[in-house]
């Protein structure tokens, strides 16, 4: 079961399912926190990057640790409600977030989008139904290439789609008037965290004076980060690179790291299923997103990860 470098929330969307199915079928409480840590020290392990995943796991991880008197019926039926509960916030979410930022897409829009994100989709979706969108630029978005899987998307919704190779986005933007991406994650000091490139892009955009947006529902912003906590930035390996292995000597080191960090004063505006902020809002929409929840704002995924583990032993 694998749900790496599609987008963030489509991948959240199916390790939910996978751990729902997982805990289903578990007999005792022994069995259910041993399944639970074990999953989710895994799925965190796969996307690290993901602030969806690692917020989702950490509110499970800890109501778990919250029912461990109760009896195992309780326990289960307590942890799939709230897979549920998370599961359908999420798409709600995207769907409120996509009409709102399609609201924002000006008329006559040339768009330039990087890798693969179900909200861009449905967001240039929608505005292409209202009549803005002239034409999309995909990039292809290696590695992984899931710009072909957007570019595809979007075409198959009857936009003018053209894809593009990543190094030559500079030379493209002169006709475009508008950058959307998504996201992985939004940092506590409003930086992106998204596919590799993304800064690039930003940077090109930022001194061709192209405004960059980003779609990123509130779930997707990052707790950890309020307290220091890095977000860990995953490689991919030579197979997904498609390098032939004899042309490369011994000695030779590659390196691909697969996410990037886009800084706050390259982005224009990011889009919540709440409105429109600043990256310089993000601090207070964490703040009170987490009212209430000492319990998130004080551990990290690190510890709750450990906690559970411990009490599965």
């Amino acid at each position: 079961m694998t749900a790496q470098w599609t987008g963030a929330t489509e991948a959240a969307m199916v390790f939910l399912d996978y751990m729902k199915k997982s805990l289903s079928q578990t007999k005792s409480m022994k069995e259910l926190y041993a399944n639970l840590a074990s999953l989710a020290r895994r799925f965190y392990e796969e996307r690290p990057t993901s602030a969806l995943l690692v917020n989702t796991i950490k509110k499970l991880a800890i109501r778990a640790l919250e029912l461990r008197d109760r009896s195992f019926d309780e326990a289960l039926h307590d942890l799939l409600k709230l897979i549920d509960e998370e599961v359908d916030y999420s798409r709600r979410s995207v769907d409120e977030l996509a009409q709102l930022a399609s609201r924002r897409i000006p008329d006559d829009s040339v768009v330039l989008t990087h890798s693969y994100s179900t909200t861009v989709i449905k967001t240039l979706s929608l505005a292409h139904e209202k009549g803005k969108i002239k034409q999309v630029f995909v990039t292809e978005s290696r590695p992984g290439g899931e710009g072909l899987h957007t570019a595809m998307a979007l075409s198959e919704r009857g936009l003018k789609t053209t894809l593009i190779t990543d190094s030559a986005v500079n030379y493209f933007l002169d006709k475009v008037s508008l950058v959307v991406v998504g996201a992985e994650a939004i940092t506590a000091n409003g930086a992106l965290v998204n596919k590799i490139g993304t800064s690039m892009i930003a940077l090109a955009s930022y001194h061709r004076r192209k405004r960059m947006i980003v779609l990123a529902g509130t779930y997707k912003f990052s707790f950890e980060t309020v307290y220091g906590e890095l977000i860990r930035i995953p490689e991919a390996s030579l197979d997904l690179l498609g390098f032939p292995k004899d042309l490369l000597y011994p000695n030779v080191l590659v390196k691909a790291p697969l996410m990037d960090v886009t800084r706050p004063q390259y982005i224009d505006a990011i889009i919540t299923e709440k409105g429109v902020t600043s990256p310089a809002g993000v601090p207070l929409i964490i703040w009170e997103s987490l009212s209430g929840r000492e319990e998130l704002r004080t551990m990290s995924i690190h510890q709750v990860l450990s906690l559970l583990e411990e009490k599965a032993r």
